[in-house]
């Protein structure tokens, strides 16, 4: 399956929206992941260390809802053959979790670590299903949330490496996404604290989500 069954902007848009949810739950989430959980297992580590400021249950919450996610991802991707269906329904499901989320942080008590509990839930069940949708499209380089093979497989390839320098635009935009996202989600975070932050990832996220419907929705109704 190539690339194009995604195009360069959503899967950017969705690299953005990953670098997004991290820098804002790391930030403002009792310094967790929501979708790198090669972090947050590190983190569990550091925490069962005794590291400071660093806790245990808010990591395991995460991954656990993370694993939720990837398996509510993986019955989608059995159940709905159809890839393009698979994605009709995914990334409005995505956008209405952001949603979600982006409401119950102007209601909950996220100065507090319990308050905070939800959320990285949301998300991190977000992120999950998330992760399993697009790793099941099989598209080379394409992760939208770990990009640590992707750097490897640029460096390797440079012209450090074997100069071929094969997919290195691909591989270059998605890493640049996703530090774009984690800048963005933490401008956005510091300047308009978390409610504020997750709204403006919510409606990033429906406008992505918005695109891509209407696009595959012209595609199906243009000239076969």
């Amino acid at each position: 399956m190539s690339s194009g069954t995604l195009g360069w902007p959503v899967w950017g848009a969705l690299t953005v929206i990953s670098g997004m949810v991290d820098a804002i739950a790391y930030t403002a989430l009792a310094q967790v992941f929501a979708g790198n959980m090669t972090g947050n297992l590190l983190i569990m580590g550091f925490a069962a260390g005794g590291a400071a400021q660093l806790s245990v249950v808010a990591t395991l919450i995460s991954l656990v809802s993370f694993f939720v996610g990837a398996a509510m991802g993986g019955q989608l991707t059995a159940r709905v053959t159809d890839v393009s269906r698979r994605l009709l329904i995914g990334f409005p499901a995505e956008s209405a979790l952001h949603a979600v989320a982006a409401v119950a942080a102007f209601y909950l008590p996220v100065k507090t670590v319990a308050g905070q509990y939800p959320l990285i839930v949301i998300l991190a069940v977000t992120m999950g299903a998330r992760n399993t949708v697009i790793r099941r499209l099989k598209i080379t380089d394409i992760n939208t949330t770990v990009i640590t093979g992707t750097l490897t497989n640029l460096a390797a390839d440079s012209l450090l490496g074997t100069g071929t320098r094969t997919r290195a635009g691909r591989r270059t935009g998605q890493i640049g996404a996703l530090v774009i996202g984690a800048f963005v989600g933490t401008v956005c975070l510091l300047k308009l604290g978390l409610p504020w932050a997750l709204t403006i990832m919510a409606i990033f996220s429906c406008l992505i989500t918005a695109a891509h419907v209407l696009a595959a929705l012209r595609a199906r109704s243009g000239p076969s």
